[in-house]
């Protein structure tokens, strides 16, 4: 043996005996490959149809196409015959046929050149066997008609199958009689874009679409295939986009099944071309709300935008929980101060003062880095530095907005408590800001900065403030809880509720003395657990002391 000077591609004759392989077997991909077989062959309805015989049902397709000149073509793998028009824009693989092997089959057609009609039956061996077939004489006038042995999941499966494999299908398709419904694949576009044989169509929708959209349709066939998408920030607006292919000869289906697009450069140009024309389209809107890399991006793609719409939502602190317990509020055309996240703790003490009055000298809103970039939002003065400082009978302390607790210091009243902020202006460094100095009345001091274990949390008031205790406990709540989501944890309203009863105790001992915080966590235990089994109308009284309990009904006259 010695090696050969030179190799080629071929095809293996073994490939003939898998072509049952190539195919899923199911009635949609049946369906999908015949369909646009009839298409290409210049049909203009197609009918398929359920007909009984004495041993079988057959799945029946017929159309008015131009028939089958050859039927050598259609059992000659990756020969699909077609004309040069065709073959070029469209780049049919030969194959569709073989959705049909391993099953009873009879063709019917009419041959244009020789203006007579034939007819060979395929039995389900000889898809792989390559056995002769007869070609016999046929009374068909015109069109192809293919008769296929149904299994009983094709039954089941066929009317949906046929519905769906007619919806953006090019031609009319009846089912059984009946016209099934069509529908354009970009309906509901707010805009559509020619590009190179295809329409592109941009949708403005309030989320993404799920992976298993549609996104791309060809001639009726539609496919999976990762799309670009534009997210606006601050608003619940997404751009995304289908595609139409009507006539290309660069972008490619991966044969034989077709579902999915073959990934080359002309889908990438495709990616890009849909991604300048959702740009274009938010180009004809009167504002937008894009990142400033977007704008950037879309700049590159020849696309100009203005800058972003220049407003902020108004800031409010967070949670514990990371939420915000305030309805979103746009804040545009006044003076605005951007306030970086912080720690929910101070944001919350912070806020009490915050938000009374303008004691900082303009509008208090969340930073949005994604804006940064933009001019008017690069001009926004910003809170560069927050703290607490706290004066006791012995001594002062600060707290810094990122630091852990301080030691030396106790829940309870102390001398005063006063917020420090520093406010850096537009093209100064932090050594310039504005300082503004503002009393405060309470300091939550978690001990890691976020804790729901209220025994490791401080609390400081000072001598001058009358806090409510049921707002104390409401503000203990939004700085500190935060339910626990492992599988040893109770539910969220179980621990929630665990948490809002012991705040309320904390918040009972230090305002209102410890005797008036047990009477009250009695009373809050009373209500939650015993209160509903005393009958409508009695009253019961409770005695109870270290170690034992007297209950009675009260003489509610004598009351």
């Amino acid at each position: 043996m010695s090696l050969p000077s030179t190799i080629h591609a071929s095809v293996g004759q073994s490939l003939i005996g898998k072509v049952s392989r190539l195919f899923n077997n199911g009635v949609a991909d049946v369906l999908a490959e015949l369909l646009q077989n009839a298409r290409r062959a210049g049909a203009s309805e197609v009918d398929i149809d359920v007909v009984e015989t004495e041993d079988r049902k057959l799945l029946v397709l017929r159309d008015n196409g131009s028939g089958i000149d050859d039927p050598a073509k259609i059992l000659t793998l990756g020969d699909s015959g077609w004309s040069g028009d065709i073959a070029r824009s469209e780049d049919p693989a030969g194959m569709g046929v073989f959705s049909l092997a391993g099953r009873y089959v009879e063709i019917r057609s009419y041959s244009p050149t020789l203006g007579t009609g034939w007819r060979v039956v395929i039995p389900p061996e000889a898809w792989e066997s390559g056995a002769p077939l007869a070609i016999e004489p046929c009374d068909i006038g015109s069109g192809t008609e293919i008769r296929i042995d149904m299994p009983e999941a094709w039954q089941r499966d066929l009317p949906s199958a046929a519905s769906n494999a007619a919806r953006h299908y090019p031609l009319p398709v009846r089912y059984r009689g009946d016209r099934l419904d069509r529908e354009d694949f970009l309906a509901g576009a707010c805009r559509i874009e020619e590009w190179q044989g295809c329409r592109i169509g941009i949708y403005r929708d309030r989320g993404s679409w799920p992976t298993s959209y549609p996104r791309i349709n060809f001639h009726g066939l539609t496919v999976l295939c990762p799309m670009p998408s534009v997210t606006e920030v601050g608003v619940d607006r997404c751009w995304q986009v289908r595609v139409d292919i009507l006539e290309s000869a660069v972008l490619h289906l991966v044969l034989p099944a077709r579902k999915e697009m073959v990934q080359n450069a002309a889908l990438e140009n495709l990616r890009e071309a849909a991604e300048r024309a959702i740009y274009r389209t938010i180009a004809e809107r009167s504002g937008h709300r894009l990142a400033h890399a977007q704008w950037l991006r879309a700049r590159d793609l020849g696309v100009d935008l203005g800058e972003a719409e220049p407003w902020l939502p108004a800031w409010f602190p967070h949670t514990a929980e990371g939420i915000r317990n305030h309805e979103f509020e746009c804040v545009r055309e006044v003076p605005m101060i951007l306030f970086p996240e912080r720690g929910p703790a101070v944001e919350q003490c912070a806020a009490r003062v915050l938000e009374r009055g303008d004691p900082l000298g303009g509008t208090l809103v969340c930073e949005v880095t994604a804006f940064t970039g933009y001019r008017w939002y690069d001009r926004l003065p910003r809170i560069a530095r927050l703290s607490f400082a706290i004066s006791t009978e012995a001594g002062m302390f600060r707290f810094e907005d990122d630091q852990v607790p301080i030691t030396g210091l106790e829940s309870g009243r102390v001398t005063s408590i006063r917020l420090d902020v520093a406010v850096r202006l537009p093209d100064h460094g932090e050594d310039k800001a504005s300082s503004h100095v503002i009393p405060a009345d309470v300091l939550i001091l978690p001990d890691d900065g976020w804790s729901s274990d209220l025994d490791t949390v401080m609390v400081l008031l000072t001598q001058s403030c009358t806090i409510d205790p049921e707002d104390l406990a409401i503000l203990l709540e939004d700085a500190c809880f935060c339910a626990g989501d492992d599988a040893d944890h109770d539910s969220w309203e179980t621990q929630w509720r665990e948490f809002r009863m012991r705040a309320r105790q904390v918040a009972n001992t230090l305002l209102l003395g410890e005797d008036a915080a047990i009477l009250e966590r009695i009373r809050d235990i009373v209500s939650e657990e015993v209160a509903w089994l005393i009958p409508a109308g009695r009253k019961v009284t409770i005695l109870t002391g270290e170690a034992s309990v007297e209950l009675s009904f009260a003489d509610d006259a004598g009351m």
